[in-house]
């Protein structure tokens, strides 16, 4: 490992530490205390729909779709399901916000609009992205060369013993 990756790691474990740091001291100082055991299960729901539904569908898609897709898809695709994964995490939190609103100045515009914008934005991105890399004069994926090169030296190794 090079000195400026340690030096990367380095500086982001501080300031991801630092705001962390600043996160709980903001949250225990704004966040009253009768409100602490609904926080708490959110919290909680949060981490079990992760590793309940989202990890597995991640897994999941990564193990069926991606390897029926050219090479050339797959840098853009895992980008843009990453994108549209976080959308549709934010999606939730806008219909539920503008469902239940008091102020209009909240979600002062249309939710469903917002996201279907922000949807074909994303699927634009991606395509945009798998032709850019279909452009590229280095062609192929990271992983399917990275595959070639090992069995490439398997092979020239000879028989094992």
């Amino acid at each position: 490992m090079s000195a400026g990756v340690r030096w990367s790691r380095r500086v982001l474990l501080v300031g991801g530490a630092a705001l962390i740091g600043f996160g709980l001291w903001t949250a225990w100082s704004t966040v009253p205390s009768s409100q602490w055991p609904s926080a708490l299960v959110w919290l909680a729901g949060g981490v079990v729909v992760h590793d309940a539904v989202l990890a597995p569908l991640a897994v999941a898609v990564g193990a069926w779709v991606l390897p029926r897709v050219p090479p050339v898809w797959r840098g853009p695709l895992r980008g843009g399901l990453l994108a549209a994964g976080t959308l549709g995490v934010l999606a939730i939190a806008l219909v539920a916000g503008a469902a239940d609103r008091r102020n209009p100045s909240v979600v002062p515009q249309d939710p469903l609009a917002a996201i279907a914008a922000a949807a074909i934005a994303v699927v634009i991105g991606a395509v945009v992205g798998a032709f850019l890399a279909g452009a590229r004069p280095r062609g192929g994926d990271p992983d399917a060369d990275r595959a070639t090169s090992v069995s490439r030296a398997r092979r020239s190794a000879g028989p094992r013993r």
